[in-house]
């Protein structure tokens, strides 16, 4: 209990602090997936991503990307490893800022595989990022989740750097 809270009261203070309202905004970046408990051993991808704010400290977002998960054989270099396993994440979600720079994130949608089973996997992800401002438009988006895909096929923390730009 004692290690919680200090996490309560930086939530406390980021939520008391919070003054700028969110605005329409764009970033484009690198993923990063790390897998639990999977046939995958790493995963590398791209996305990008679409924000509107709906009310108060509220946004809505859109994501998508294109992101590959290597075996775990692949990765020491076996000869007889299969290719990478290919998806297009698709999602939709809420973004709500507790202060002007940190967030938590949930969102929703579809993984689509595009090389071996062609699967449609439901996908849904949760977590918190912050923006390291750069001007007063532009700022380093660096984004923190747990991601599942097909009821737990594929779990994933994820890793999002992204150059983000407002207007």
């Amino acid at each position: 209990m004692k290690k919680l809270l200090p996490i309560f009261f930086l939530f406390i203070y980021a939520a008391a602090s919070a003054q700028n309202a969110p605005k329409k905004a764009f970033s484009v970046g690198l993923d990063l997936g790390i897998p639990t408990n999977s046939i995958y051993s790493i995963g590398f991808g791209g996305s990008g991503k679409a924000e509107v704010p709906i009310a108060g400290a509220a946004s809505i977002t859109v994501t998508a990307g294109f992101t590959s998960l290597y075996y775990k054989s692949s990765v020491f270099g076996n000869t007889q490893s299969a290719d990478a396993a290919t998806f297009i994440p698709l999602k939709a979600g809420v973004k709500y800022y507790l202060g002007d720079a940190f967030y938590i994130e949930g969102e929703a949608g579809t993984a689509i595989a595009t090389n071996y089973e062609k699967d449609k996997l439901f996908a849904f992800a949760l977590g918190p990022g912050f923006l390291i401002e750069i001007s007063k438009n532009t700022a380093i988006d660096l984004g923190f989740r747990y991601e599942n895909w097909g009821s737990g096929r594929i779990r994933q923390t994820g890793i999002r750097a992204a150059y983000r730009f407002a207007w």
